[in-house]
């Protein structure tokens, strides 16, 4: 699976969270910084734009992902965010 359809992916899961969670106060705001991510990562593969220092720091979400999720149902949002963050430090994203 290519890295824009990873991104889909979760993008979609994270929507099915938020709708089935409306209202309730449980919400994690660590998934904010999963769609901060999410929007990183397109720009990157989009506009070619790199992922600047300051930026990296929201892709140290997963372990505070994986304390609000691990267990659950959810569980594969911080699994394939783990997997995008990984792909996005592979390809050299990051700044030069």
């Amino acid at each position: 699976m290519q890295l824009t359809e990873m991104v889909d992916k979760l993008r979609i899961r994270i929507c099915q969270y938020r709708i089935l969670k409306t209202g309730a106060a449980e919400i994690s705001t660590h998934l904010n910084a999963a769609d901060i991510v999410l929007s990183l990562v397109d720009l990157a593969i989009k506009d070619k734009r790199p992922i600047s220092k300051e930026e990296e720091n929201w892709f140290r979400a997963g372990y505070y992902l994986s304390l609000v999720f691990a267990g659950s149902e959810w569980e594969d949002i911080q699994i394939e965010f783990d997997k995008i963050a990984d792909l996005v430090e592979k390809a050299k994203f990051f700044r030069v």
